[in-house]
């Protein structure tokens, strides 16, 4: 048996919105600490690692831990239709067939979505990523420098170390340097040796979507390495995304 009631709808449905963009299906774990889901796109480029704590239900009942493969751009299609003042319901249909969702607010609306069998043996492991720089950014100044970027190229080279951050993106014809401090106001924390990696703006453009869930990201980068960009809602919601460097090819 699972159950659980959430008032704080944002929360799943800002979520899910990001996390439908990149990810198409996901199996979610339902676990006593809460909702998981770890889950990769078919190119293994991108890949989400969410969690929505217990204690932001109303109501948690789990009689044991459970794995449920959902369809994420349908269970975002359901979520989207959720008003902010409605109460979000969540359980499993007594043979674990179907997952249901049920809306209470002016009136009490149900949708049910298939339960899929997916595998999780194809997701990597990110736990032994190690990274040469971490930062702590105001989210709005990472995002204004890949919209920045995406007016000449469709990929960016972020470089740091302790003292700055260059995230520069070239076009054919033009581009565009965007740098930030370590003493700005933009940057809370930056720390750490040298790192750089370049990226699809497409992919950070997506991830980049989790602004709703906080004012503040937290960047990690390596050397031609992947990036792990976080999103925290403290004792709430952890949404995070791990994205693959694209190689120069010579």
């Amino acid at each position: 048996m699972f159950k659980a009631n959430l008032e704080e709808v944002g929360l799943i449905k800002d979520s899910m919105k990001t996390i439908s963009d990149l990810i198409s299906e996901g199996l979610f774990q339902l676990k006593d600490d809460g909702i998981h889901l770890i889950a990769a796109d078919p190119a293994m480029v991108g890949l989400v690692d969410f969690k929505l704590e217990e204690d932001v239900f109303e109501e948690f009942k789990l009689d044991e831990e459970t794995k449920v493969g959902l369809n994420l751009e349908n269970f975002y299609s359901i979520l989207r239709r959720a008003n902010s003042d409605d109460t979000i319901t969540l359980e499993l249909d007594e043979d674990n067939s179907k997952f249901k969702i049920i809306m209470k607010g002016m009136s009490t609306r149900s949708f049910s979505l298939p339960i899929l069998n997916l595998s999780e043996d194809d997701i990597p492991s990110t736990d032994q990523l190690d990274f040469n720089i971490e930062a702590e950014l105001e989210t709005q100044v990472f995002e204004g420098a890949v919209k920045d970027a995406m007016v000449v190229s469709d990929s960016v080279t972020i470089s740091a170390d302790d003292e700055k951050i260059n995230i520069v993106s070239e076009g054919d014809q033009s581009n565009v340097d965007f740098q930030i401090s370590g003493d700005s106001d933009g940057v809370i924390a930056l720390e750490g040796s040298e790192a750089k990696s370049m990226f699809s703006l497409d992919y950070l453009n997506k991830m980049i979507g989790a602004k709703s869930l906080s004012d503040t990201l937290n960047m990690k980068l390596g050397e031609d390495f992947p990036m792990r960009l976080e999103f925290t809602v403290p004792e709430k919601a952890d949404l995070s995304f791990v994205l693959a460097p694209r190689i120069e090819e010579d």
